[in-house]
């Protein structure tokens, strides 16, 4: 009898002992496969660009540097005192092409740039040339405007002259100080000194001389000023010609983008040519190089 107890007992301690461990393996949670891993969030937005473009859209203004004091492309009118010029009504164009306002600051040519490097422009725009010089530590735009020594004759051309070779054993009026003097007794021209544009211009005129050379800024004021003059070019030095375009820092790829999208739109609407005709009396924002 109490053997048989003692069996049943066993028995009923190794059914309980079953029951634990099937309880334990039901109630342990499965090894996870790594399917249910929670999914990336993809609702997170792109971080906004943190370049000289998102700081003027933010701000919602192009800062840009003038001097304030450079007929015709930055000046004061002397009746209003407002400030005015060619490179004024470009920036003002640009800045509403970028949605923007923009904002002057006047300081020195040679301050300009420097200011620029530190930040405190954000670009300028002031008949800047873009020499090999200043493409080493900027970044420029498109050209949109082009100064270039021209030879200038009396209207019809009737010296011939066509090329530099044409010039040998013609007369020029042209001042002692002109860059070009050396070069041009080397192309056996007679130097004739004069003093000024206008006894430059009336030599010409009454064939007193064969020819003068004029940069393009220095014969578009003195059209408007004389739209009478018989004068005409004849031909653009091509060597000696400047491209004028817009500076910024270097890698600001983004914001030079939008400079040249609006700048050919104002080239496509006929905007640049407006106020070339409008500051200096002929088209100046095309490449005279370009037949």
């Amino acid at each position: 009898m109490k053997k048989s107890a003692l069996i049943l007992a066993l028995l009923m301690c190794l059914a309980i002992l079953a029951g634990c461990s099937n309880s334990t393996q039901q109630d342990a949670p499965a090894p996870s496969t790594g399917t249910d891993a929670p999914a990336p969030d993809d609702s997170a937005s792109t971080p906004e660009p943190d370049d000289q473009l998102a700081a003027i859209q933010k701000a919602g203004k192009l800062v840009v540097g003038v001097e304030g004091t450079y007929y015709p492309f930055t000046f004061h009118d002397e009746t209003t005192n407002e400030l005015t010029g060619y490179d004024i009504e470009v920036a003002k164009a640009i800045a509403a092409q970028m949605g923007v306002e923009v904002e002057f600051v006047e300081s020195e040519w040679d301050s300009l740039l420097v200011a620029l490097d530190t930040g405190r422009l954000d670009t300028v725009i002031n008949d800047v040339t873009a020499t090999e010089e200043r493409r080493e530590k900027y970044d420029f735009s498109d050209n949109y405007f082009y100064s270039a020594r021209q030879v200038v004759v009396k209207t019809g051309n009737e010296v011939g002259l066509h090329s530099l070779e044409d010039l040998n054993g013609k007369k020029i009026a042209t001042n002692a100080t002109n860059s070009w003097v050396g070069r041009l007794e080397e192309l056996g021209v007679e130097i004739v000194p004069i003093d000024n544009t206008d006894q430059c211009a009336t030599m010409v005129e009454t064939g007193r001389v064969d020819f003068c050379m004029f940069n393009t800024i220095v014969l578009g004021e003195y059209m408007i000023q004389h739209p009478e003059a018989e004068l005409e070019v004849a031909f653009v030095i091509e060597d000696d010609i400047n491209e004028v375009a817009i500076p910024a820092r270097k890698g600001e790829e983004r914001f030079l983008n939008e400079i040249n999208t609006a700048l050919q739109s104002l080239r496509d609407d006929g905007t640049l040519l407006e106020l070339s005709m409008k500051y200096f009396g002929a088209n100046y924002c095309d490449d005279p190089r370009v037949k």
